[in-house]
This record gives structure tokens, C-alpha cells and sequence, in this order.
């Protein structure tokens, strides 16, 4: 496990900490987080589809999994050059499948990925 993968993890726990001794409801803590989030894990959020995880558990679940579970994935965004809009492919089709490849990219930069995903058009 990386050292920001480990400072993440560290996060997400001293997080679930607080909200436990304040007694928070789960509704609170699963919006309350998201504010705390700095870096990738703030873009791996930004990239989750809405209504998609109704608890804090949940929530947590797919955190540590992307966090921990995802990092032997990790690729290049040289990899996404090979994504390109399908003829008769929505707009949004494309964007979701560029999106869900683009998470898996390592440290990605919003410029290369702008350009890769503009050519992919």
C-alpha cells in the first residue's frame, strides 16, 4: 500500500472516528465527507454516479476498495488513446466509458485527459 493510498485509508477511518463519537446519522456523515476529500480522492468522488450508494458503509466499501483494492490497476493515460467514440454512440455514452477508464489512470492530468478524451471524438 502507496503512502497516500495508507493516508486515505487514514482519512477515511479518523473520519468514521468523529462522526461515531458526535453520534452522527449516516445521511450526515455520507454527505459530510465529501467536503473533506483533497487530491485523487476528491476526483475519484467527483467521478461516482449520483444516487448510486444510499449508506456511509457503502460508501466506505467503495472507497477502500478503489483506494486499496484498485491500485494494481493503475495505468498510464496513454491507455486512453485507445478509446474513441463508436459511430452511432451517444455523446454520453462515450463520456461514460471515458470516465470509467479514466479513473483507472495513475495520477492522471485534467490537460492530457482533455486532449485524449477531444480526440477520441
Amino acid at each position: 500500500m502507496g503512502h497516500g493510498t495508507r493516508l486515505t485509508i487514514d482519512h477515511l477511518k479518523s473520519f468514521k472516528n468523529l462522526m461515531h463519537l458526535q453520534e452522527v446519522p449516516d445521511e450526515i456523515m455520507c454527505r459530510a465527507f465529501p467536503t473533506t476529500l483533497k487530491g485523487p480522492a476528491r476526483v475519484w468522488f467527483s467521478k461516482l454516479d449520483p444516487n448510486t450508494i444510499s449508506t456511509f458503509k457503502e460508501f466506505s466499501e467503495h472507497f477502500v476498495t478503489h483506494f486499496i483494492g484498485g491500485q494494481r490497476y493503475k495505468r498510464s493515460s496513454a491507455s486512453l488513446l485507445n478509446i474513441k467514440q463508436r459511430e452511432n454512440e451517444s455523446l454520453r455514452s462515450y463520456m461514460t466509458r471515458f470516465n470509467k477508464e479514466a479513473l483507472l489512470i495513475d495520477e492522471a492530468d485534467d490537460k492530457v485527459l482533455v486532449t485524449v478524451f477531444t480526440n477520441g471524438l
